[in-house]
């Protein structure tokens, strides 16, 4: 087992993250699409509904673009837009089914190790893993803004 050093501790992210980076590569290409659509699934799997505005912004694209990714995405079949629950002049994007069972049968057997893995894991470790990789998160966050830290 490694000794990690802070320095070391830095790389496995650093390792991590690159492996994001080669995973979503390899799975956009798997399922036909670019990275920011597979990233807009992603998005929208994990939070739920989203505003095409809130999504333009996590996506770090412009909304006119956005809107041209989504049109894609929705004749596809994998996600459809509908009202605002609150402002019916709204409108929000949501997963459909069809975009659920298509992600799963890419990327459900790693979501399935991932969650033994952390099932593996013991409860006390889970706290400081959570805690750094939330923290790790943000700090990657900030460097993705266009006005990283000074």
């Amino acid at each position: 087992m490694a000794d990690y050093t802070p320095i070391e501790l830095a790389r496995a992210g650093r390792r991590l993250d690159m492996a994001f980076a080669g995973m979503h590569l390899e799975i956009s290409g798997r399922m036909d699409m670019t990275q920011a659509e597979l990233l807009a699934i992603a998005w929208l799997g994990m939070e739920g509904d989203l505003g095409p505005t809130e999504l333009a912004h996590r996506l770090h694209m412009r909304t006119g673009a956005v809107t041209a990714l989504l049109d894609r995405l929705e004749q596809r079949g994998h996600i459809a837009r509908g009202p605002h629950a609150a402002d019916r002049r709204k409108v929000v994007v949501h997963l459909s089914e069809s975009g659920r069972e298509v992600t799963m049968a890419h990327m459900g057997a790693m979501v399935v190790e991932v969650t033994e893995l952390a099932r593996r894991t013991p409860a006390e470790d889970r706290e400081v893993i959570g805690r750094f990789l939330d923290e790790l998160t943000e700090i990657t966050q900030r460097y993705a803004t266009d006005r990283p830290p000074a």
